[in-house]
């Protein structure tokens, strides 16, 4: 940026020029018409050496005193003003016209004395310097008006790629959302580095300079923190996929969730990504007691997603899937509805119920019911309109004979109306825009888990569906109801 302020301030002294020397031009031929100057205009028939030699004069002496040291005795400083502020900004008119006026006054001033003894030569240096000064508005005007068209275009390049790869930040440690992170740059902080009055493409520290457009540039790797709770990110502008997983307690939530987690980590993604890696030191552990058959219940206070950071060559950023795992006792109505923020953002839900528990219709249509309630809280939503959300509903526990053992889509859903969930499909179906039914065994890593993932991926239009497995059966593709 120093270097783009210093450019425009020196060809501040070289493009007005131009004009200005026809300008002068002009001045003098219609000085040449005026009192005693038409003099020249009896004596010669042609006038036009008697134009064009003040106006050399006049262009190559300003031209000299400007860039030369003869500058310094004219009180002129010679050098675009220091903004003392990082990322250095953009001077424009309203900046530089101020110190570029001072620098035109001094000269003519000192021009002006020097224009009464040696009147032949400052006279017309006299003339360029006060149309040069008059010429400095529409130069300054027309420079940044070049600049902030290009900072626009260039900024709604960089929100469509960001909204592409990126869309919205989840913080992983605070479990908020928010448009974008505070990048960390020679140590500070700056919300959203984007194009901008301090950069287009970089912006300019005291010691480096940092990208500031494109997701698809270095711009994502440099350090980033939560603009909310200021915690260490190491998302790099990844898309998330936020999954909210919903069910009364013990039906299955915790293990859905690492069944899922597992089988992607097993499968790299559906042997799409280059790496598939938990983004949180704790997953690991509890990962492996998911495997080694222990699954502890989550606490309803718990706000921390579960996250597979998926690594590509053939994205611009990394997909990001979230999954939160809430705690059963949140869908008994006995606690405060604001203890998770992922509602007023998630991309889909799913809603586990075990159909081997005491009453498992009443229990899981109560807890639908609270679902929905503070879904709808949260977003302020009138119970009239519909969720445009994808919902996933899963049976787990298919490994147990039963009813609803081995079935999906309508299969499954036909079969629940019938079983004794009547109110809750029709309750689902009533309230949300698209439904699509699941079963499958949560305490093993399986296709039928991750089927579900994948099709409310490919419903909210995300394109991390391509890291989940499609699963391979003969009977009916899970039903969606529009």
């Amino acid at each position: 940026m120093k270097n783009l302020n210093s450019a425009v301030w020196n060809l501040a002294f070289i493009v007005p020029l131009v004009p200005a020397c026809l300008l002068t031009y002009l001045f003098f031929g219609f000085l040449l018409t005026v009192f005693p100057f038409d003099f020249f205009s009896y004596v010669f028939d042609d006038t036009g050496p008697f134009q064009a030699a003040p106006t050399v004069i006049g262009c190559l002496g300003f031209l000299i005193i400007c860039f030369g040291t003869l500058g310094q005795h004219f009180e002129m400083k010679q050098k675009v003003p220091d903004p003392d502020k990082y990322p250095v900004p953009f001077i424009g008119l309203s900046n530089m016209w101020k110190s570029l006026a001072s620098e035109f006054y001094n000269l003519g001033m000192w021009v002006l004395m020097f224009s009464i003894a040696l009147f032949p030569i400052f006279f017309p240096i006299l003339v360029v310097t006060v149309i040069m000064a008059i010429l400095l508005i529409p130069y300054l005007a027309l420079v940044d008006a070049g600049y902030y068209v290009v900072m626009t275009v260039a900024k709604t390049i960089d929100k469509r790629q960001y909204r592409h790869n990126t869309k919205r930040l989840v913080c992983p440690e605070c479990g908020r959302a928010s448009d974008r992170p505070f990048y960390e740059v020679c140590g500070s902080g700056i919300l959203g580095l984007r194009p901008s009055e301090e950069g287009i493409f970089t912006v300019e520290m005291e010691s480096a300079s940092f990208p500031c457009f494109g997701s698809k540039g270095k711009r994502k790797d440099l350090a980033q923190t939560c603009p909310l709770c200021s915690s260490i990110l190491e998302t790099k502008e990844g898309r998330p996929f936020v999954i909210s997983v919903a069910g009364a307690p013990s039906s299955g939530k915790t293990s859905f969730v690492h069944s899922v987690i597992g089988r992607v980590l097993s499968t790299s993604g559906n042997g799409k990504a280059d790496s598939a890696l938990l983004y949180h030191a704790w997953e690991g552990p509890e990962l492996a007691k998911y495997r080694a058959g222990t699954c502890d219940p989550t606490p309803a206070s718990f706000q921390m997603p579960n996250i597979v950071k998926l690594e590509s060559s053939r994205l611009d950023t990394c997909r990001l899937l979230y999954m939160f795992d809430v705690g059963g006792e949140f869908f008994t109505g006995h606690i405060e509805a604001d203890i998770q923020p992922q509602y007023a953002y998630t991309d889909t839900l799913a809603f586990a119920l075990d159909p081997t528990c005491d009453r498992p219709e009443d229990v899981a249509l109560n807890a639908y019911r609270v679902l929905v309630e503070r879904y709808r809280q949260f977003n302020r939503m009138d119970a009239s309109v519909t969720i445009d959300l994808p919902l996933a509903v899963v049976v787990t526990h298919a490994d147990v004979p039963g009813p609803l053992s081995g079935l999906s889509g309508k299969e499954l859903r036909d079969r629940m109306a019938d079983e004794g969930y009547f109110n809750l499909v029709n309750s689902a179906e009533r309230d949300f825009r698209r439904v699509s039914f699941f079963s499958c065994d949560a305490r093993t890593e399986s296709d039928a888990a991750v089927e579900a993932v994948r099709r409310l991926s490919e419903d909210a239009g995300e394109d991390i569906a391509q890291f989940f497995s499609r699963r391979r059966r003969m009977g009916p593709s899970p039903m969606v109801l529009p």
